[in-house]
């Protein structure tokens, strides 16, 4: 199938032209201004504030809590991308937190089926992640087919699908 494209002259106007083919009389646009060194600078007291902070997220690490490390490293990188625990931390926690959630449901290639009936599945008050992935539930699918379809964030599909689990909304 190919696609013609005419231009019409308005009266008045000269010979039509296709836009993409008319040099710009416009100079390119500039890059913004470099920031200054004092922004690109972290405060001695917003430094101190992220090291302390680092060594709690690196604790709660070594205490196993994947969750509070994701939450703690995630905030660290709002600050400061390129923070190498944080960002270290956070692979760490999304691949255990991946790993706790697949050991919950037993397998990717399990086949869930919902269990509970829309009177029990209004009292657990779903998000719509939940809601999402529950309705992808038709007997047929197996969790990785549910998890790939519903174009969420894998780890946030996977913590709902094993939240499903566990509340004994399907099985």
């Amino acid at each position: 199938m190919s696609v013609s494209h005419e231009f019409y002259a308005l009266p008045g106007s000269s010979t039509p032209e296709a836009p993409e083919s008319k040099p710009s009389s416009q100079p390119p646009k500039s890059l913004p201004p470099p920031l200054p060194q004092s922004a690109m600078r972290l405060s001695p007291v917003r430094a101190a504030a992220d090291s302390a902070f680092a060594e709690c997220m690196i604790e709660r690490m070594a205490a196993g809590d994947y969750e509070g490390v994701l939450m703690a490293s995630s905030a660290l990188l709002e600050h400061q991308p390129n923070h190498g625990d944080a960002l270290d931390c956070a692979q760490i926690a999304r691949s255990e937190l991946a790993k706790v959630y697949t050991a919950r449901i037993g397998s990717m290639q399990r086949v869930p089926r919902a269990v509970m009936g829309p009177e029990g599945l209004q009292a657990l008050s779903l998000d719509f992640a939940a809601g999402l992935l529950l309705s992808r539930v038709d007997g047929a699918a197996t969790v990785g087919e549910i998890i790939a379809s519903c174009r969420l964030p894998r780890l946030a599909a996977l913590r709902s699908i094993s939240e499903l689990f566990l509340r004994r909304a399907i099985e």
